[in-house]
């Protein structure tokens, strides 16, 4: 498998925060879209079977990667400055491989204008007349995401999904939109680059790019993370049904990962089946990114727990 760095130029505000298993979830559909339904099931054939064809990272800010989530004196910060260091979360690529964590930066050291959020507040109109109707006033409020430049991460299959085919689905994608309200224009971006890396993968020492399902237990010495519940939910024509999943929980990104033994390690993770509550008979077959990209680290700085 081969990892790419993808660089994203949001056109519009988004509805839905860039997160690797709704990004993967995106693919899916626009491959079906593109090349049919039977070259989406013949790939998660083997995705089920721990032959993933794609697995996608979280968005990040363009250039960086998130500092692993583990306690500040595995990472050798000062732990006089624990607010300074709750704020520092962005390491270069370089400087993360290499376990440099305290050269972390703040956001606003990096970029002029933050990432932000708006609540918009909207109403339902009756479409025969155009109003609210009479005593019907009932405002709800939609969250909204102003993004800067982002930089996803893919690990690509190409045995499998050709490149050629895959850069043809990214343009798709583009300008199909992510996410929530994709329909009145939200979630739309231009692709700016897409940089093949070669790293060696091997060492003791990981970090995760997106939430997955833990795996290799017995081969696992020590794991940091944070725990992400995703309440999913259908999309496309598959909403039309009941649209919500069953909750799944997750590592989220940037956890840590320790080995009992160095070893050479792209991935973990496996796929998520029976997400459906409905019995309807495409949903029921439908399955979630369990699966995460790994980078080496370096070192780690503390010891395993017991």
């Amino acid at each position: 498998m081969k990892l790419y760095k993808i660089t994203l130029l949001p056109k519009s505000s988004f509805g839905t925060v860039l997160k690797g298993d709704t990004l993967f979830g995106h693919f899916c559909w626009m491959i079906k879209y593109k090349f049919g339904k039977e070259k989406l099931e013949q790939f998660l054939t083997d995705y089920k079977e721990g032959k993933p064809f794609l697995i996608v990272s979280d968005g990040f800010l363009s250039g960086y990667l998130p500092k692993p989530k583990m306690p500040s004196f595995c990472l050798g910060e000062d732990a006089s400055k624990k607010k300074e260091n709750r704020k520092k979360i962005w390491l270069s690529f370089e400087d993360l491989l290499n376990s440099n964590f305290t050269k972390a930066k703040r956001e606003d050291e990096i970029v002029e204008n933050k990432d932000t959020e708006e609540i918009i507040v909207k109403n339902s109109l009756n479409y025969l007349t155009f109003t609210t109707d009479k005593g019907n006033f009932a405002p709800y409020a939609n969250k909204e995401y102003f993004l800067n430049k982002k930089d996803i991460y893919v690990l690509l299959d190409e045995e499998q999904l050709n490149f050629e085919e895959f850069k043809e689905i990214l343009q798709f994608f583009s300008l199909y939109g992510y996410g929530k309200d994709v329909t009145i224009g939200k979630g739309r971006f231009e692709v700016e680059s897409i940089t093949p890396l070669d790293i060696d993968f091997t060492s003791k020492y990981f970090m995760s790019l997106s939430p997955f399902v833990v795996t290799d237990n017995e081969k696992i010495e020590d794991i940091y993370y944070e725990p992400f519940v995703r309440f999913g939910k259908f999309g496309a024509e598959w909403a039309n049904f009941n649209a919500f999943k069953r909750p799944v929980l997750f590592a989220d990104g940037a956890s840590v990962i320790i080995f009992k033994e160095s070893q050479d390690k792209k991935f973990m993770g496996c796929a998520v089946e029976n997400i459906a509550l409905s019995e309807h008979p495409e949903q029921k077959k439908s399955i979630q990114q369990g699966y995460t990209i790994l980078l080496p680290l370096k070192d780690i700085k503390c010891k395993p727990s017991n």
